[in-house]
């Protein structure tokens, strides 16, 4: 039987749908360990993993360098189409839906764990209605968020679903205003939003929660799941100062590093701007030495070298310098360039971990390169208390075009602020082209023996880009 690359599967299938919208979810490399960080396919993998179309095996891996054969493309196609259509498979063994059901089966391999046999499918015309995630968090401080209702799997005539909040820990009109209305999609929408309106106060309460739920579909219309989603209003009374992480204990003259981990430039860009910023102290003048080496990408075929010294008068604390990028028409996926500072003058010492970087240069002939979606590098961090704080890094994938900005917090799950960490609450400003950074969480270390805390780690309120999946995620303390 003949096999296809998952390469050029992937480009042919993408080519298929052009036109059809997929939200981003998370990364393929947060899923499987053989899914390289910012690889060209790392987003697409993890997009098809989280709409159950693909599984990859069992033993954790996807093997993106394994053939695909002509039955697994047809079970693959199959199930998008599903997805895009909003076909639900009845399965005539059990109850459970078809996203259940899909994701119990892997393309990945010729067998299928599920014991499901397919029957009838059901496209509806009017379209089904639910909402784009089940679950929203929103700072009491911050006043109001856009919920999105969608219509996916068919368009034809008005249509209608109403909606509601309803109460849970959080109280009605003392932490949310009550709100319930009809939607109405005209012929041909996809798509509508309202606005939650969350009431700020001085009570130090934690953290609440109320629901929102969809009913009573018109027009022929349906609802799937989620067709409730829950909302969390984010306790702001008790908050420090952010504890992220800064440079301390370095002379007055400054510590050089890098502004992000890592960069990222369309090849179509002519240039990308590296920043190196001083930090801890800005006494004096003084120059640090930068320079460059090839990673995937090679000198004079897709950048062009350079080095050169950057010079800082007293006061000053931040430069830059200019990389060129090389286009071509050759599809051979995202190339990396080697990013390094050495010698400073002046007093002034490097970063142990940021005197170096990487820079992105994306395909364009593979995807395409716009303000990206923000997310967590990890759905799960850890970190001994003897460790004293652990550094949460925060990626901004899909592109790095135009400045951009994203707000983090972390919140109590088992441990306890002030008790076992120190709470970090700030905004990561991202300048054009950068497409990582971190910030830091402090931990305390006690006589308790403790089995595992947890600390709940949020990213909310993105400007300039998106917000894509992990957004939440756990830090362990152990």
């Amino acid at each position: 039987m003949k096999k296809l690359s998952i390469r050029s599967f992937a480009i042919g299938l993408t080519i298929g749908i052009v036109g059809t919208a997929i939200a981003a979810t998370r990364a393929g490399s947060s899923i499987f360990n053989d899914v390289p960080v910012g690889s060209y396919y790392d987003s697409a993998v993890g997009e098809m993993y989280s709409l159950g179309i693909i599984t990859g095996f069992g033993d954790g891996t996807f093997r993106p360098n394994d053939g695909l054969t002509r039955g697994q493309a047809a079970v693959l196609m199959q199930r998008l189409r599903n997805d895009v259509l909003g076909i639900e498979v009845a399965s005539s063994s059990s109850s459970v839906r078809s996203s259940s059901s899909r994701v119990q089966s892997s393309p990945s391999s010729s067998r299928t764990t599920s014991s499901s046999s397919f029957s009838t499918t059901a496209v509806n015309k009017n379209g089904k209605f639910r909402f784009t995630t089940n679950a929203y968090r929103l700072e009491e401080d911050d006043g109001t968020a856009n919920v999105s209702v969608v219509r996916t799997g068919g368009k034809d005539g008005i249509v209608s679903v109403d909606y509601k909040l309803v109460a849970g820990t959080a109280t009605a009109e003392e932490d949310y205003q009550v709100q319930e209305d009809t939607l109405v999609f005209q012929d041909g929408e996809t798509s509508k939003t309202f606005s939650v309106t969350v009431k700020d106060d001085s009570d130090d309460e934690g953290d609440e929660t109320f629901t929102m739920e969809l009913s009573e579909p018109t027009g022929g219309a349906e609802i799937i799941e989620p067709q409730v989603s829950t909302f969390t209003i984010v306790d702001n009374e008790g908050a420090s100062s952010s504890s992220t992480a800064a440079a301390s204990g370095g002379p007055e003259e400054g510590t050089f590093q890098f502004t992000a981990l890592a960069f990222s430039a369309s090849e179509k860009q002519e240039n990308v701007t590296i920043r190196i910023e001083r930090v801890g102290g800005s006494k004096g003048a003084v120059s640090v030495k930068y320079s460059m080496s090839n990673g995937t990408a090679r000198s004079g075929e897709h950048y062009t070298k350079t080095s050169g010294t950057l010079n800082y008068a007293d006061g000053e604390t931040e430069k830059s310098f200019t990389l060129g990028i090389d286009d071509n028409n050759n599809i051979e996926g995202n190339k990396t360039v080697n990013l390094l500072l050495n010698s400073p003058t002046g007093g002034a010492v490097l970063h142990e971990e940021n005197k170096s970087s990487q820079l992105t240069i994306v395909d364009d002939e593979i995807g395409s390169f716009g303000s990206g979606s923000f997310r967590f590098s990890e759905n799960e961090y850890s970190v001994l208390e003897s460790e004293k704080y652990i550094d949460i890094t925060i990626v901004r994938q899909g592109g790095a075009q135009g400045n951009a900005s994203v707000q983090y917090k972390t919140t109590d799950g088992s441990a306890r602020k002030g008790a076992d960490y120190y709470e970090a609450e700030g905004t990561m400003t991202f300048k054009d082209g950068e497409s990582s950074k971190l910030f830091r969480v402090t931990v305390i270390k006690d006589e308790d023996s403790d089995a595992g805390e947890s600390v709940n780690l949020n990213l909310s309120n993105p400007t300039g880009a998106d917000l894509t999946s992990p957004n939440f995620a756990t830090l362990m303390i152990f």
